[in-house]
């Protein structure tokens, strides 16, 4: 058999070349060229494996975009094809759709966080997701815990509710691992601001005897820390939260799936400046290229600060910068008034804010902006 290109096709050999590539750009148009080529030989189980290949990319090492443009294909193939077997390369699921039922957990974590989807049809992704989960013979649990993060920004009751239902039910087939689960409680308990009850969920994963069972093993650790970062984040207690920075910096320990740069940054800007300024100087590319809402609001937001704490703790009121043309506010100069790049981070964290809160009829990201920033801090 002959790909689209003329090649023979190899769904097996694409596989393994793209898997030997950087998480970027080039592995994800690798795995849409195995989609094609997969398309092109109507070979179903490669069509729904290469495109949840993608979902993976994209959730862990991209922006999630790709990855929400990509899934109602795999939707469609599925239903057209209910009985589509694993590959060798996802035999740990029982078939095709018990692959998609994992991934769509996914999808469901990410809808809060892109106001073009209306909330008519987050609705509808959960509700699919809960229909296909039943009659696949899965309980609710994921879908507890997943409508419990949906509603963190929303609705605080419905977002306690679900959690206490998925806290509820039992393990099954299509849950997190324990690790996973055991920090996302984590999480909810930090928010609640009961700290006590957090600091006892969290002693089997200081001290590794509940660990991710992804294989990483650290991953679960990192994610507990981070967790702990942004407590002391909220409350403002930068010189604790600071402690936790430097815990989880990728430089210290390996984590290639998160990135936590911008709250670093945040937190540097109030106890390190220099250090915050280098860390914004690496990173302010891929934060411009960012294509989430929910992630731009935050990196906005974080980089406002940081901006913020630079212009009070400057003599000088600009700063030379090596940012290139893709930069909206770019100087061949260099020189930058600390102002003119508050202003702007401020109102692309305030466009994202409005859009959001719009598509949620809450006004939670305008508050948290307001809180967090002000309108200006400043006499000019």
């Amino acid at each position: 058999m002959e790909g689209y290109d003329g090649r023979r096709y190899d769904p097996e050999g694409m596989k393994r070349a793209y898997d030997k590539l950087e998480h970027n750009n080039a592995r994800a148009e690798a795995i849409r060229a195995a989609i094609k080529a997969a398309d092109q030989q109507e070979d179903n189980p490669y069509r729904i494996f290469f495109r949840l290949d993608l979902c993976r990319e994209s959730c862990f090492y991209g922006d999630r975009l790709d990855m929400m443009v990509i899934f109602p294909e795999v939707l469609a193939i599925a239903d057209r094809y209910p009985d589509t077997p694993h590959t060798i390369f996802n035999n740990n699921f029982k078939d095709s759709m018990d692959h998609i039922l994992w991934v769509y957990k996914w999808i469901l974590s990410s809808c809060s966080g892109f106001y073009q989807i209306p909330m008519s049809d987050c609705r509808k992704f959960f509700a699919d997701f809960k229909r296909r989960s039943q009659a696949y013979g899965y309980n609710l649990k994921p879908y507890y815990k997943l409508k419990s993060l949906f509603y963190q920004s929303i609705d605080r009751e419905e977002n306690e509710r679900a959690f206490h239902l998925f806290e509820q039910l039992p393990r099954d087939g299509n849950c997190d691992c324990k690790a996973c689960d055991r920090t996302g409680t984590i999480d909810f308990y930090l928010r609640k601001g009961d700290l006590q009850r957090a600091d006892a969920l969290s002693k089997d994963i200081e001290n590794f005897t509940l660990r991710c069972g992804g294989g990483e093993r650290m991953r679960s650790w990192v994610n507990m820390k981070a967790h702990y970062m942004h407590y002391y984040l909220r409350k403002q207690d930068f010189a604790k939260a600071q402690t936790y920075c430097e815990m989880i910096d990728p430089r210290r320990v390996k984590n290639d799936e998160f990135s936590y740069w911008d709250d670093f940054l945040y937190c540097y800007a109030h106890t390190n400046i220099g250090k915050a300024l280098q860390i914004y100087k690496s990173n302010w590319k891929r934060w411009q290229e960012q294509r989430q809402p929910a992630t731009i609001f935050g990196n906005s937001l974080n980089i406002a600060c940081f901006f913020m704490e630079l212009y009070r703790t400057r003599r000088r009121k600009t700063v030379k910068l090596a940012l290139d043309a893709s930069f909206p506010l770019f100087t061949e100069h260099g020189q930058y008034r600390i102002a003119d790049l508050y202003r702007y981070y401020y109102d692309r964290a305030a466009d994202m804010a409005h859009k959001l809160d719009t598509r949620n009829g809450t006004d939670y990201y305008r508050l948290l902006l307001q809180e967090t920033v002000g309108e200006q801090p400043w006499e000019e």
